[in-house]
């Protein structure tokens, strides 16, 4: 089976791109993709801030605060780029500069023509967990990955 048509088999594809901050040179050598089959932590929390404001006798006047995101759980998925696990060893050694990434997660349609159902970025994330499938040889899965967790500083919605 072709390396590409393997990632046809999942519903979100994952596109890394280069931070720009350094230690993620490693990822420009291969194709920095990857299809994962469910995506969790697509949140942004803004917290709420109050304050009374003089001359305005209503109450309490909201504001947003901080922004919040958690992790982004890639989970069941699959990576074809050797240099992913070299970022992964530098997320895990910790030496300087981190190596950052950003990203794109498109929520692909059926139809390969069509256009992607939603695209989200994130910003400067570092991976802090990886989980790989259980190696089992009675049982073949061409599930390499089983869990991804990345940390970021930020995420947005591209409008199509």
């Amino acid at each position: 089976m072709p390396a590409q048509a393997m990632l046809t088999h999942f519903n979100f594809a994952v596109q890394i791109e280069l931070s720009g901050l350094g230690g993620d040179e490693g990822l420009a050598l291969g194709g920095r993709k990857g299809a994962f089959s469910e995506v969790q932590g697509l949140e942004i929390t803004m917290e709420p801030v109050s304050f009374r404001e003089g001359g305005y006798n209503r109450g309490a006047r909201q504001l947003v605060g901080k922004t919040t995101n958690p992790p982004l759980v890639l989970k069941r998925g699959l990576s074809l780029d050797p240099a992913f696990w070299t970022w992964i060893q530098r997320c895990m050694d910790g030496t300087f500069p981190l190596p950052y990434i950003s990203g794109t997660i498109r929520v692909l349609q059926a139809d390969s023509t069509a256009a992607d159902a939603g695209v989200w970025r994130f910003e400067n994330g570092i991976a802090t967990k990886v989980k790989c499938v259980d190696l089992n040889a009675g049982n073949a899965r061409e599930v390499a990955l089983e869990e991804l967790h990345i940390v970021h500083e930020g995420l947005s919605r591209e409008q199509s």
